[in-house]
């Protein structure tokens, strides 16, 4: 969120002297992150001590709370996992939002700048992650992956036949992110045609399943001065093919990924798997760009110009689509004689 959330200082300071005997000295919005619900503090206490304090108006997903808790407390150091209240809790509430509070820490989160050497350390403490047994009672309202792609696949067909044609008097976003589905209809189209294909394949397949972050992406991977690497944001952790972490693992850092996962990327990688999360991510990033630039009243202009720009931008040289495309290319004759890239 860019920017604040619509409620009063004074009662998230209280919220955090109520709920987690934490005195707050300072406290300071970040206009960090692309989620336009849920908004992020910089906190100092009392004892200057720095946390993170995270609100949002989203439904909450309990495993993204006490996934990362559970793999901290195995040792797995490198997982940043919410701080308790005062009565043991991994959250709390205040009107329609969801409290958390996070341990501070210093460093840069840019989609660029990861070193060779923090690509390696990402590498080993996945293969932790991946080698993590569940507890005995596992995590019962976790998400598991079901190979599915109905719900995007409705989306798009809907949009293509009701909401496509321009509108009138519509925001330069809108006209631009319209403009921009119409020049790469074609890929759009065979990014579905992937997904119902590889669905169908992947559903008559046993696959082992593993505690997936699934959002794994340098944006969630903050590095701090001493070069440590931390795996911040699981609000999406399921049980998912290995492969749901592998989307954004890509050349040139890939050699050093595999280097600290402990394996050659050939024997490591199911492509089928991995082309369909990677499809799957092209069609929910455009889904959701579409969804704040057209369906939102409550996102600011700026805001959606930012969507519009990052829909385009999916498109271009080295990006999602790319990426799909690439792992396609190791499927095979059967499944990948359908996902070829076309001109557009």
């Amino acid at each position: 969120m860019r920017e604040p959330p619509n409620i009063p200082v004074e009662r998230l300071c209280a919220c955090l002297r109520e709920r987690y005997d934490l005195v707050a000295v300072t406290l300071e919005f970040l206009p960090r992150g692309y989620d336009y619900r849920a908004g992020v503090y910089r906190v100092v206490s009392e004892q200057g001590t720095v946390y993170l304090l995270k609100v949002t108006s989203r439904p909450l997903y309990e495993p993204g709370c006490l996934v990362p808790r559970y793999l901290r407390d195995l040792g797995i150091t490198a997982v940043v996992a919410p701080l308790p209240t005062a009565s043991g809790s991994l959250w709390t509430r205040l009107a329609e939002w969801t409290v958390l509070v996070y341990p501070f820490i210093e460093g840069d989160t840019s989609l660029t700048g990861m070193t060779d050497a923090q690509w390696q350390e990402t590498g080993s403490v996945f293969r932790r992650i991946h080698q993590a047994q569940l507890p005995p009672d596992g995590f019962p309202s976790v998400r598991q992956e079901r190979f599915d792609p109905t719900e995007y696949l409705q989306w798009v067909r809907v949009f293509e036949t009701q909401h496509l044609p321009a509108q009138h008097a519509e925001s330069d976003a809108a006209h631009s992110l319209r403009a921009t589905w119409l020049a790469h209809q074609p890929t759009i189209h065979t990014a579905v045609t992937a997904l119902e294909q590889l669905a169908a394949a992947l559903q008559s397949r046993t696959l082992p399943y593993v505690i997936a972050h699934a959002d794994l992406h340098p944006a969630n991977l903050l590095r701090d001065p001493a070069g440590r690497v931390f795996v911040l944001d699981w609000d999406e952790v399921m049980l998912a093919p290995k492969e749901r972490d592998f989307i954004f693992i890509r050349e040139p850092q890939a050699h050093a990924f595999w280097e600290g996962y402990g394996a050659q990327a050939g024997d490591e990688i199911d492509w089928i798997a991995l082309t369909y999360f990677r499809w799957e991510r092209v069609i929910q990033d455009l889904i959701e760009e579409a969804q704040q630039v057209l369906f939102r009243d409550d996102v600011s202009a700026d805001a959606q110009a930012t969507a519009a720009r990052r829909f385009a931008t999916s498109f271009m040289a080295g990006n999602n689509v790319d990426a799909a495309f690439a792992a396609a290319a190791h499927l095979p004759p059967g499944l990948s004689a359908p996902i070829q890239r076309d001109s557009e």
